[in-house]
């Protein structure tokens, strides 16, 4: 009798163990699934940001200084240039939304404040708010809590907070200050 219960038990704890094992391995494949998901929206996204690129032409940042530091003589060509960019970095954003919603980032080593506060600079000009706003405007009203919605106002709220100009004017008055001190130093 007691080699029968003894053999009752192995069983059962046999069964415990396959049933771990199946649990173990359902969530191996989930998270396998879940990864190589990220892994083929990222080569989407790596590809639509190359597009981009393709088309900036050759002299991009001669096109974003126009549209940031002197708007009214931005041409077609620049807005162009900077549309490509910030589609770009939309991209970039709702890559980073995807990939903080899989939780692939593990330890939010990046995530989306932190990306926004870093970029906003680039929409800190009349165009650039223009585009913020038209890509607001293509969430549904029922829409405002969705965290990409969130991340587009906050970017739009630190854009006008900080306008390109006036960011410029203070880093020129800076290093002519600095020039300034520089020059009387050396005498």
């Amino acid at each position: 009798m007691e080699s029968s219960k003894l053999g009752s038990w192995l069983q059962i704890t046999g069964a415990i163990g396959i049933i771990a094992s199946l649990i173990l391995v359902a969530l191996q494949i989930r998270d396998s699934n879940r990864i190589a998901s990220g892994q083929m929206f990222s080569v989407s996204i790596d590809s639509a940001i190359a597009l981009n690129t393709s088309q900036l032409g050759e002299t991009p940042n001669e096109s974003m200084v126009r549209v940031l530091y002197e708007p009214d003589s931005a041409t077609l060509e620049d807005l162009y240039v900077a549309d490509r960019i910030y589609d770009a970095i939309f991209r970039i954003l709702v890559r980073i939304h995807v990939f903080d919603e899989l939780e692939l980032y593990g330890t939010e080593a990046v995530d989306p404040e932190g990306f926004v506060s870093v970029h906003y600079h680039v929409f800190a000009c009349p165009y650039g708010l223009a585009w913020l706003e038209s890509a607001l405007d293509q969430f549904p009203p029922h829409s405002r809590d969705v965290p990409m919605y969130k991340s587009l106002t906050l970017l739009q709220r630190l854009a006008k907070s900080s306008p390109a100009n006036a960011r410029m004017d203070k880093r020129r008055e800076r290093m002519r200050v600095i020039i300034s001190e520089l020059l009387s130093e050396g005498r």
